[in-house]
């Protein structure tokens, strides 16, 4: 298993460097995704050992995304691991989408959060619900946590698979079109950070929870 960490970034330059070191200990290569930062992101992210590819203007954490594939697929890894470049995703939980992927063979494995009310922000909790029964319906299986953005994935599953989104709803579509193409998809157990005001999502969770949704309808009608 050779992997390759894809982490989005704009104006992430308190957390960058922590994540990227935590994340280096369990992967091949770490990659972000400067999406337009003004923050100087790319150079703390460079100086704690990533790879740093720059958009010189911000297109959405789906380009990113993608403009980070590009990157694994011409390097030869077999992997990618997505996490968010913000701290909110624990770089010490990346061994448990590991063991998942090797325990099952799964294509996509979703680092899965426990859904406390008492300790995740409310609205985040039940957009997060909502999206996840939605994307259950959508890919005709059980998905606990749809709108999670730590995610390992066979490279070799994605191929073939065209990926257009350039916003939040890269994910759903990631889904939706695996899920269509009979990709094993499994849980693993992650925590969630929300203190030192890393739960200062850029997503705004309602309108972006509509909007991934609508999206989302039309990824499944297009995957017909």
């Amino acid at each position: 298993m050779k992997i390759c960490a894809i982490i989005p970034a704009f104006d992430e330059r308190p957390y960058i460097a922590e994540v990227v070191g935590g994340a280096r200990r369990h992967v091949d290569t770490v990659v972000v995704v400067d999406d337009g930062s003004r923050d100087g992101t790319c150079e703390a992210a460079e100086s704690a050992g990533a790879v740093c590819l720059r958009h010189e203007q911000n297109q959405g954490k789906g380009a990113a995304l993608r403009s980070g594939l590009l990157y694994a697929q011409a390097h030869d890894f077999s992997h990618v691991l997505f996490l968010d470049g913000d701290g909110q995703h624990r770089p010490e939980d990346i061994p448990s989408l590991i063991s998942a992927a090797e325990r099952t063979g799964a294509g996509l494995v979703i680092g899965t959060r426990s859904f406390d009310r008492s300790a995740m922000p409310t609205q985040r909790y039940y957009s997060n619900s909502l999206g996840s029964k939605v994307a259950s319906w959508l890919a005709g299986r059980e998905i606990l946590d749809s709108q999670s953005g730590f995610r390992l994935v066979r490279l070799d599953r994605l191929r073939g698979i065209k990926l257009q989104a350039t916003k939040y709803e890269i994910e759903m579509e990631m889904l939706i079109k695996l899920a269509r193409a009979g990709c094993r998809i499994e849980p693993a157990p992650v925590t969630m950070v929300y203190d030192k005001g890393r739960a200062r999502s850029k997503m705004k969770p309602i309108p972006d929870t509509v909007r991934i949704c609508l999206r989302s309808l039309w990824f499944r009608w297009a995957s017909r």
